[in-house]
């Protein structure tokens, strides 16, 4: 059961991780989730943030997806976590600097609308009906919100590893963040509780679980 503690979650008295994530409201543009461990790991020892999760936090995640019009990941989290097309019925956008997406079952079998954003595609990939190639350049996320516009891509959620978020960041583009820490004791008080990619974000909600903290931030 997830008890709510300030801001949205409060305000919407959330007690289960539907209800958190519906008190987190609609939003326009990108909102970032993650799942980080009480030493500030994105993953655990088996690379995969699955490791670190916990059942509260799957499901937000699966409540967040299905308020979304696209899912942004990079490759080697898609690859290592078998990403598949959404079943929600979002686009899939893949980014990999370079340029490497075998191995991954959205792009191998997709069943649904999946984007490969790289500077190169491999003839591997290149010419399929199934997918659809976006060039980028060093700096990733340069004018990916008026490409997502022009796709009709009102929310994104942005669900990847560290270094592909830190890009997002640095180009400002992020304007939510939704964090969850694991286990409660990394971050049980909403004042001890900080965004590991902006330091001057605004928390606007908390709430807590038996075994995690859940944490809503603004950009």
């Amino acid at each position: 059961m997830i008890t709510a503690i300030s801001g949205l979650a409060k305000v919407a008295n959330a007690t289960s991780a539907e209800s958190l994530a519906s008190s987190y409201g609609k939003w326009a543009g990108i909102r970032s989730n993650h799942v980080i461990s009480a030493d500030g790991n994105f993953a655990g020892i088996d690379g995969s943030s699955r490791s670190i999760s916990t059942r509260e936090d799957r499901e937000l995640l699966v409540a967040l997806r299905s308020r979304v019009d696209l899912i942004v990941v990079d490759a080697a989290t898609a690859r290592l976590e078998k990403y598949q097309t959404p079943s929600s019925g979002a686009a899939l956008a893949i980014f990999s600097l370079s340029g490497r997406f075998d191995e991954i079952p959205a792009v191998e079998k997709p069943s649904g609308r999946v984007f490969l954003f790289s500077k190169t595609l491999s003839d591997r990939f290149s010419g399929r009906s199934d997918l659809a190639h976006v060039a980028i350049g060093d700096e990733p996320f340069n004018g990916f919100l008026d490409w997502a516009k022009d796709q009709n891509f009102e929310s994104v959620l942005l669900e990847a590893g560290p270094t592909l978020t830190r890009y997002a960041f640095t180009a400002s583009i992020v304007g939510q963040s939704a964090i969850t820490r694991t286990p409660l004791s990394a971050a049980k008080d909403p004042e001890a509780s900080t965004n590991p990619f902006d330091s001057s974000a605004l928390l606007v909600s908390f709430a807590v679980s038996e075994d995690a903290s859940f944490s809503l931030w603004t950009h």
